[in-house]
């Protein structure tokens, strides 16, 4: 008898444990089925600061994720936010929208197994006031116009205001942050977010005393300033994140020579660039300084240099660790090794590599490995008043650099400073030229493609990639 009951009580608990098994495996599906995903409350806040971005509070009865699919009147392209998961509370962010436009929005709540839908509501845009210049799309080719869309590019406004600013290609504002102070330069990270440096109008060469990153929805995630923390300089013309998630940029360096032998004090201070990584907590990992590899007394005119030596405006960290440095005063590109801080090449004018006279370049910017593994560049021109994109296979066994890319640009577009040119879908060239303040697309032989015009000043336009966010769930049928 003992061991029959014993047998009923082992057939029991293990009849218990199926049914419990079985409930958390179908759990969803029986909270499903007892309480359907519901979307309780949507509530729509206009934000004043930013015409552009809207926030959206949803209140769903059960943890879920969820996002929103919207879309402009008379359109028939859906845009889509990112997802919030994990909550009954959840807060959206439309953060890619055109100005003084009708669009429609629905909430769409989903999880392993139901997806809930509101109804349709209505949302409007209101007329951007803030520190956003205009942006007129002057022309473009019919035959380019299809491989244009969906391309999006970041650019920014170097005076007071200023803002980093997202176009798409028609040259509409869809995204922008405005500051009281200039962004003197904006980078569109991997993680998605925007990273600049903010400094006065007052500040010379590109400079800024702050580095802030902010994601879409404005929010900042890193705000370095000079005088806080370990940020002890101010950086300008460049900042980036490396491979580490490090920040690093330019910075503004000084120190002090003997210039006596040339008509100067026997302390006598030279400024001059350098180069600081930071974490994105600023706590200063690297820094470099120019003043430790040049002789001021090999300039014969240092006094007249000697508050703005040489002019970095451009760096960039390449996949074997080592730094990238554009030097527009040398007419020079030097390689600098992250390890020792040693000089490893200079690529230009007197530099370690033999290039024809057509390939020597002058008042360059942004040196940089564009896609195809080529150090390419803004040539400004200065020497020959003709601006143009070139590239370079730099050969440091052979010791040789073979001009691989030059795009000369008309004569109108001529930029005496500032700019930058990038490859564009690998076969065309997108440029920003600064003194006709005009963002380009090209082919191989300088023909425009498109343009646009800008009211403002700008430093530099990137192509941008995963600005949109796309439908999660697009085979859930009904959506």
């Amino acid at each position: 008898m003992g061991r029959k009951k014993t047998s009923i009580l082992l057939i029991f608990i293990i009849t218990l444990a199926v049914i419990a098994t079985t409930i958390l495996w179908q759990g969803e599906h029986i909270l499903n089925a007892l309480n359907p995903l519901k979307i309780k409350n949507i509530d729509l806040i206009h934000l004043p600061e930013n015409r552009l971005r809207l926030k959206l509070k949803v209140t769903t009865n059960r943890k879920c994720k969820t996002f929103i699919k919207y879309w402009a009147k008379n359109s028939r392209d859906t845009l889509y936010t990112g997802i919030s998961e994990g909550t009954k509370e959840h807060t959206l962010w439309v953060t890619n929208a055109l100005a003084n436009t009708n669009y429609t929005f629905k909430v769409v709540a989903f999880n392993s197994s139901q997806t809930a839908f509101s109804r349709n509501h209505p949302l409007e845009t209101q007329p951007i006031y803030q520190a956003t210049p205009y942006f007129s799309l002057e022309y473009m080719d019919k035959k380019f116009s299809k491989e244009m869309k969906g391309k999006f590019f970041l650019t920014q406004i170097l005076t007071e205001p200023g803002s980093a600013v997202i176009i798409d290609h028609k040259g509409n504002i869809v995204w922008y942050e405005a500051f009281k102070k200039g962004v003197k330069v904006s980078h569109w990270t991997p993680d998605r977010t925007v990273l600049c440096i903010v400094g006065s109008e007052k500040i010379p060469s590109s400079g800024g005393d702050e580095i802030v990153e902010l994601d879409l929805s404005g929010k900042v995630l890193t705000h370095l300033q000079r005088g806080k923390g370990e940020m002890d300089k101010m950086v300008h013309h460049e900042v980036r994140t490396d491979e580490n998630g490090n920040i690093y940029a330019l910075t503004f360096e000084k120190k002090v020579f003997d210039l006596s032998a040339a008509g100067g004090a026997k302390r006598d201070t030279v400024h001059g660039d350098g180069i600081v990584v930071f974490s994105r907590k600023g706590k200063k990992i690297w820094q470099w300084s120019v003043l430790d590899h040049l002789n001021p007394l090999d300039d014969k005119e240092i006094l007249k240099h000697k508050k703005d030596w040489v002019h970095a405006n451009s760096v960039f960290k390449e996949k074997d660790g080592n730094f990238l440095i554009s030097y527009r005063d040398l007419n020079q590109i030097w390689k600098i090794d992250y390890k020792t801080g040693r000089v490893i090449w200079k690529l230009g004018e007197k530099g370690n590599f033999q290039l024809n006279k057509d390939d020597l370049f002058s008042s360059q910017h942004f040196a940089h490995i564009n896609r195809k593994g080529e150090l390419m560049i803004l040539d400004n021109g200065s020497k020959k008043q003709i601006t143009r994109a070139m590239a370079f296979k730099v050969d440091t066994i052979t010791h040789t650099a073979v001009t691989t890319l030059n795009v000369p640009l008309l004569k109108d577009y001529y930029t005496s400073a500032k700019g930058n040119a990038e490859l564009f879908n690998g076969d065309k060239i997108l440029f920003c030229v600064t003194d006709p303040r005009a963002l380009l697309i090209t082919d191989k032989k300088g023909r425009v493609l498109w343009k646009v015009q800008v009211g403002g000043d700008p430093y530099r336009i990137e192509e941008i990639a995963n600005f949109l966010s796309y439908n999660p769930i697009s085979n859930v049928q009904g959506h």
